[in-house]
């Protein structure tokens, strides 16, 4: 006769965060989706900071109508509650990665588009400036090369703000299914 014997104790090391019910690593899940969820986040993010911010300091240099109506429609994108237009935006492209970025960075494209317009704004007739424009600099090489450069570190704050927001963003929309 054979005697029952219980299965062998694993030392807490093996598996940090333990083993769901079927006995796979909970940790190495883990691991695997994050590299998901930050390539998600990280590309949604870059993708709005460069669009936001290329539409901010077009519409901060220029002014006129190109600010008023930019204004508008970024008015528009942020008066819907930032998540329920997200859901929106995949419920109508469609379920896959490559939409949720897309729902993401246009949700993201204000926030920079309207911190780099008031940077912009600010810089825009400051004495370096005016003097790189009296040197002969073009307008967009002014706007690349004496502006944008000063307008980065707050920039680099709202990405660092944002990148946990998408994050969330994207796991939200993958909890209720999309």
């Amino acid at each position: 006769m054979r005697c029952w014997s219980p299965a062998p104790r694993r030392s807490r090391s093996a598996h940090w965060f333990g083993t769901d019910n079927l006995g796979r690593d909970v940790f190495s899940r883990v691991n695997v989706a994050t590299r998901l969820d930050l390539a998600i986040s990280v590309t949604a993010v870059a993708l709005g900071f460069v669009i936001g911010s290329v539409l901010g300091a077009v519409a901060g240099y220029r002014g006129g109508w190109i600010d008023s109506v930019l204004g508008r429609v970024l008015d528009t994108i942020m008066a819907f509650p930032l998540f329920v237009l997200a859901m929106g935006i995949v419920a109508a492209l469609g379920n896959s990665v490559a939409n949720i970025i897309c729902a993401t960075a246009i949700i993201n494209i204000p926030f920079y588009a309207r911190l780099v317009r008031a940077e912009v704004n600010i810089r825009r007739e400051a004495g370096f400036t005016l003097a790189a424009k009296l040197a002969g600099t073009s307008d967009t090489r002014v706007l690349a090369m004496h502006i944008f450069p000063n307008a980065l570190p707050p920039m680099m704050v709202q990405v660092s703000l944002n990148l946990d927001w998408a994050i969330l963003n994207a796991a939200g929309l993958s909890f209720i299914g999309l």
